[in-house]
């Protein structure tokens, strides 16, 4: 089964594919002082809503980058929607083959995508070039609320040291020489309504297309998923979004 299949499907009904809520991001990017004329870059964009917004409301020109097609589309067709397409730029990319210039930007974002980068730290060390002194860089990342146990680790198909605390997120963005500028983490509650979403689109799409022969296999994957979820996940794993700004005297 084609994995970005199935991540596509899973998220067909939500806008933002990450746990976080819609009005901490409203509120957070209130405050940077964007303004028309400002550039923006989105790594790992998915469907470029957080884009389209902050073009909408702002009036910047945003640069949105993912490897799913189908994320891209409804990006465009959001943007389409709300007017700002001529602002709003979405490229089909690797991440890591993209080519723009330092100090381009005045924020650049990547929210759940820091895969594309190489990881956490490696999303820093990329983006913190990319923006202007006095810019920002906000990154949504996960982190351990406990040690995860072995078994969750398997399921995952991941490794401890992938990540770190919350604590440790704050602290690798300020060894990468930025400065701290706030952080926020996602409630249960916010967790909850995401992966309840994300399980149950899964679920609906199997019911209703029996002639996909990936339906078998995206059954058993979103069933172990959601016990997966309750039992390990709820209380071990963790969303904290993450603000830093790059020292130095604002660009006029």
């Amino acid at each position: 089964m084609d994995p970005a299949k199935f991540t596509t499907i899973a998220h067909l009904e939500h806008r933002l594919c990450n746990p976080l809520d819609p009005t901490v991001l409203e509120r957070v990017t209130s405050g940077l002082g964007l303004s028309a004329g400002d550039r923006v870059i989105d790594v790992g964009c998915g469907k470029a809503a957080l884009l389209v917004d902050l073009a909408r409301r702002f009036g910047v020109a945003g640069l949105g980058v993912d490897v799913n097609a189908a994320f891209l589309a409804e990006g465009r067709a959001l943007a389409e929607r709300h007017r700002v397409a001529a602002s709003v730029t979405l490229i089909e990319i690797d991440a890591s083959r993209l080519e723009v210039g330092a100090a381009a930007f005045a924020l650049a974002l990547c929210i759940g995508s820091t895969h594309a980068l190489g990881g956490y730290p490696g999303t820093l060390r990329a983006l913190a070039p990319l923006v202007r002194p006095g810019g920002h860089v906000l990154v949504g990342q996960g982190y351990w609320k406990r040690a995860p146990d072995e078994e969750y680790l398997e399921r995952l198909g991941a490794t401890a040291d992938e990540m770190t605390t919350h604590d440790g997120n704050i602290a690798a963005g300020i060894a990468e020489g930025l400065d701290e500028a706030g952080s926020w983490t996602s409630s249960a509650d916010e967790w909850d309504s995401y992966e309840g979403l994300y399980a149950d689109t899964v679920e609906r799409y199997v019911a209703e297309h029996p002639e996909d022969p990936d339906t078998p296999a995206m059954l058993e994957r979103i069933r172990r998923w959601r016990e997966t979820y309750q039992r390990w996940g709820r209380d071990t794993l963790g969303f904290g979004l993450y603000l830093f700004r790059r020292p130095g005297r604002p660009i006029p």
